[in-house]
């Protein structure tokens, strides 16, 4: 160490913080699962990098239905919101033939170091429930023109998606 510089410990550095914020919900989820569903490191060599399966939300379309979702943390969160992505194909006006998801309360704009990720998997849950059709949230034009067409023929094809992909 040259002089004048100051030995920071890992876990007073951004990324020791982010760190420690990630095992303690990781923790907080696999102790208290919720509705949400398991929670999980995707490998033992990086805590940045979750496979979550999410329970559909009963009396929806997704009723019964289990979806894997990816969560990578990118190294300043929770100042920055995690990237999550459907595994699973998912029949829905918010989420991307590629399993991107749009939330209009988690852009980067609107996004809050408070919030867990407990709340992010319930608000995906909510979000699978009542889609929202609001302007920039729409990632699959196709399904969002459905749903505003013919809700009772969207709703039989995102129950046929479910039982095909996520039972």
């Amino acid at each position: 160490m040259t002089t004048g510089q100051r030995f920071i410990p890992s876990h007073f550095t951004r990324s020791g913080m982010s760190l420690i914020r990630i095992a303690r919900e990781l923790s907080d989820l696999q102790r208290d699962p919720f509705s949400t569903g398991p929670v999980s490191p995707a490998s033992d060599d990086d805590p940045r990098h979750w496979v979550t399966r999410l329970n559909g939300p009963p009396n929806s379309p997704y009723a019964n239905g289990v979806f894997a979702i990816d969560i990578q943390f990118l190294e300043d969160y929770p100042r920055i919101p995690p990237h999550m992505t459907f595994l699973t194909p998912v029949f829905h006006p918010n989420v991307s033939a590629q399993g991107d998801i749009r939330l209009a309360e988690f852009v980067w704009d609107q996004w809050c170091p408070a919030i867990t990720i407990r709340m992010f998997l319930l608000s995906i849950q909510a979000m699978l429930s009542d889609p929202n059709l609001l302007e920039g949230c729409i990632l699959n034009e196709k399904v969002a023109a459905l749903l505003l067409k013919d809700k009772q023929r969207f709703e039989k094809e995102a129950r046929e998606w479910t039982v095909m992909h996520a039972v």
